[in-house]
């Protein structure tokens, strides 16, 4: 009977560390890292305080689990975005899309993922940093070799990218253009701009 029971009593495990979870991406989503604090989560999630420091030993390694599912969501949406597709231009704007879509979406996950960290420095900061890093080295696969190194230097071009398409926190409204809209004009403009300039190169006297 035990062995029966057990799965079940890990499930409710399982379900109320989500349900943390969730109230803690609301709170630091709506309060800021230095904002919010366990009480405040707590409430909303529905459990004792007690049961926070259960399932996560402290305030920053909540935060630390909350931006992690965050950059997991925006991970799996930039793969599903690219599976299949083969031109590399077309990738890099699927991507972008992807991106901006999932960031300027209303998941509270992502209200985490901001251009300026929470924190200055310290451990936090560095496990935040890794997190984002494995991230936006996807980006770095994309765009290596997509221009001639002569040309521009592909970490300053994933940098310029990412820039951009997180810059559309700050000023993205419901309008005209959707975000993926948006994402993918940026690369849009980008290879038409590298499509120019290797014409003017070709038409050019030697």
């Amino acid at each position: 009977m035990s062995e029966v029971m057990r799965p079940a009593a890990d499930s409710r495990g399982r379900n109320k560390r989500q349900d943390i979870l969730e109230a803690a991406a609301r709170q630091f989503s709506a309060s800021g890292f230095h904002g919010a604090n366990m009480r405040d989560v707590a409430a909303d999630a529905g459990v004792l305080v007690g049961s926070i420091y259960y399932h996560f030993e402290s305030k920053e390694s909540l935060f630390v689990a909350v931006h992690g599912a965050a950059v997991d969501m925006m991970t799996n949406a930039l793969r599903a975005a690219i599976a299949g597709v083969t031109d590399r231009w077309q990738r890099l704007e699927a991507a972008a899309a992807a991106h901006c879509e999932a960031l300027n979406g209303d998941s509270a996950f992502v209200g985490v993922i901001t251009p300026i960290f929470p924190v200055t420095g310290g451990n936090l900061r560095d496990q935040l940093t890794a997190q984002r890093d494995a991230y936006e080295q996807m980006f770095g696969e994309l765009v290596d070799g997509l221009l001639p190194s002569s040309e521009i230097d592909p970490k300053i071009l994933r940098l310029h990218i990412l820039a951009a398409l997180n810059g559309t926190k700050f000023w993205y409204k419901p309008g005209e253009k959707t975000p993926s809209e948006i994402g993918r004009q940026l690369i849009q403009s980008l290879r038409r701009s590298s499509a120019s300039r290797a014409e003017a190169a070709i038409s050019s006297p030697a």
